[in-house]
């Protein structure tokens, strides 16, 4: 069973909220500070452009390279919901 669970909006840890997604922005607790934001298959830093990892199929890889460091298999195992790369980066930023 998975630590995490997000339904959507909100990431959570039993009953205390991680993060938020709003849009393409992922925000720290219920707050509004951006921790990263999702253009395609790209996760970025804060609010700017500076990709920190991108997702290609099962796999998510560091930065825009091609080496892998994670499986969305692994992601899963760690939090409980629904998404691709949203999940994928809350594992990222938040989880890992």
């Amino acid at each position: 069973m998975a630590n995490y669970k997000f339904d959507g909006k909100n990431l959570k840890q039993g009953s205390n909220t991680i993060a938020n997604v709003s849009g393409n922005s992922i925000r720290k607790g219920s707050g509004s500070t951006t921790i990263c934001n999702i253009s395609g298959n790209n996760i970025r830093q804060g609010s700017g452009s500076t990709t920190i990892c991108n997702v290609s199929g099962d796999n998510i890889r560091q930065g825009s390279g091609s080496t892998t460091i994670a499986k969305m298999s692994d992601v899963r195992r760690a939090i409980d919901g629904p998404g691709g790369v949203t999940l994928a980066a809350l594992w990222y930023c938040l989880v890992r």
